[in-house]
């Protein structure tokens, strides 16, 4: 299952999670937790394109909604896009990522985030 959200990295999510579906030959999801904008449209639309089951649940608590839809559907894998940092925030508050890891202990959790060049390392090869 892949949580799917309007943040442009939900894109890759869904490739990643429909690469690994496709290798383990394993249903997919795609499953989001908010009023449809123009961003979470897309995303939705990209995994269908991609032959992945969409779902928009509801729920006050989004991180109790996904995990409930996993563990009602039997799936064993979550994948999320890793949350941006947020230093500014008392250690207290949780993100969103942070609670569905809390509340889903029985499955396997992938984080996923953009694979960023080291611009030293960069630059130094065009040299």
């Amino acid at each position: 299952m892949v949580f799917v959200t309007g943040d442009p990295q939900s894109a890759m999510v869904i490739r990643r999670a429909k690469r690994v579906s496709d290798f383990v030959g394993a249903e997919c999801f795609a499953v989001a937790v908010e009023k449809e904008g123009e961003g979470l449209k897309r995303h939705l639309n990209f995994a269908r394109n991609l032959r992945i089951e969409t779902r928009v649940l509801e729920g006050e608590d989004a991180a109790a909604a996904i995990v409930d839809f996993a563990r009602r559907n039997q799936i064993t894998q979550i994948f999320l896009a890793r949350p941006p940092a947020r230093s500014w925030l008392p250690a207290i508050s949780r993100s969103l990522v942070q609670r569905i890891v809390a509340l889903a202990k029985d499955m396997q959790i992938v984080i996923v985030s953009e694979r960023e060049q080291d611009q030293d390392q960069h630059e130094r090869g065009r040299l």
